[in-house]
């Protein structure tokens, strides 16, 4: 469990590089606003990780249990990754094209 959300912290840290603008207020605080958005984008991984624990405990072990343990792990990565993006954007941010 610790494992993903590491995994989870590392992508976000990843991507939340991109260069964000905030038009609607040029003066707004992006370091403060991410790491906000990191917490509450964690807060989303781990509620993922607390309502699909039950769904790995039927695999006994194999290659099927490894892929599907790691299709999890990706898709609540980008479940928090979208989190994070959505958050942002509700506080005003923008990613330039």
């Amino acid at each position: 469990m610790r494992l993903s959300l590491l995994l989870i912290a590392a992508v976000l840290g990843g991507c939340a590089s991109p260069r964000w603008v905030n038009p609607q207020n040029p003066g707004a605080d992006l370091q403060a606003d991410t790491a906000a958005c990191e917490r509450d984008a964690e807060r989303v991984g781990r509620l993922n990780q607390l309502t699909n624990q039950s769904a790995g405990r039927n695999c006994i072990s194999g290659p099927a249990c490894t892929a599907a343990a790691d299709s999890e792990r990706m898709r609540m990565q980008a479940e928090a990754l979208r989190a994070q993006q959505q958050c942002m954007r509700a506080r005003g941010w923008r990613e330039p094209a």
